[in-house]
């Protein structure tokens, strides 16, 4: 995909759900590189406790959703939404147990199998896959997480039911993710919520008021639902987003103009808005990063 139909999918919503494969793919293919020199193999946000640096603090994270899950050593889990694994690996060698990575995106997953290595390597495997059409069969993991994905496939519902398709009965579902406050007008959604969307190549979020509903029709019992501002302070994130969107909006001026007739300072205008958008839509409480526990009903 060149960069000018890239563009112009991710103006509306409507792009962005209809071509999410192509777009979501495109979007990390040019920005992966340059988010590495800050989120190093990890490309989430993380809550903070007070001193920690960001490397900590996404582990404290994932093995937060590793201790609600119950992972231990021979169990198999699925990494929905898996980046480059970094956080399988590390899941992969606090628990003991092996992790399969899918992601939608073909350039990440290459780029994680040539990352991941050594004892830990041994336990980790990355397909391409979509994660409402999962390859796998019913109960064949004994957990599943994902961490800040599943955001971007248009169902939402029908993701977290592959996930519940795959998971054995009693099986953990944890995760983290995007979502927008309850009952916004569409004023409001257009004004705070679309801004970020757009700039992060998602097609729509989901109020987070909605997340217990839609894992219990998808067939989970769900033991918690909590912000990340319940477990420590979020501010960090936005000095280092706002490092990230600098870099790669400098950086992506090469990759953008291998394309011909691509226009590289309208991407980089696109990455630039995206930290500010998060930011603002978050602390006015129209965006919301929430994580939840919930378990496969046997």
């Amino acid at each position: 995909m060149q960069n000018t139909e890239y563009l112009e999918l991710v103006e509306t919503a409507g792009g962005r759900e209809d071509h999410y494969a192509r777009v979501v793919d495109r979007y990390y293919e040019l920005v992966t590189p340059m988010c590495r020199d800050v989120w190093s193999d990890s490309f989430h946000l993380a809550w903070f406790a007070e001193g920690q640096q960001l490397h900590e603090a996404q582990r404290t994270m994932q093995r937060w959703l590793a201790d609600r899950g119950g992972f231990t050593a021979g169990d198999a889990l699925l990494d929905v939404g898996c980046g480059i694994g970094g956080p399988a690996a590390n899941v992969a060698e606090y628990t003991g147990a092996t992790v399969t990575g899918v992601n939608i995106c073909g350039h990440q997953v290459r780029v994680a199998r040539s990352l991941h290595t050594g004892d830990v390597g041994t336990r980790l495997t990355f397909v391409e896959a979509d994660a409402m059409k999962l390859p796998y069969g019913p109960a064949e993991f004994d957990g599943v997480y994902s961490i800040e994905a599943l955001c971007y496939t248009p169902d939402k519902h029908r993701a977290y039911a592959e996930v519940a398709r795959v998971v054995k009965p009693g099986g953990a579902f944890v995760g983290a993710d995007w979502f927008c406050a309850d009952d916004l007008s569409d004023a409001d959604y257009a004004r705070w919520v679309e801004p970020m969307c757009r700039a992060f190549a998602i097609p729509r979020v989901i109020p987070f008021g909605a997340v217990r509903a839609h894992l219990e029709s998808a067939g989970f019992e769900v033991e918690s639902v909590s912000r990340y501002d319940d477990h420590g302070d979020v501010a960090p994130n936005w000095r280092l987003c706002a490092e990230n969107s600098a870099g790669a909006a400098g950086g992506t001026e090469a990759a953008a103009g291998a394309d011909s007739g691509s226009r590289p300072e309208s991407f980089e205008s696109l990455l630039r808005a995206s930290v500010p958008a998060l930011r603002d839509a978050c602390r006015e409480g129209k965006v919301i990063m929430g994580c939840w526990v919930a378990r496969g009903r046997g």
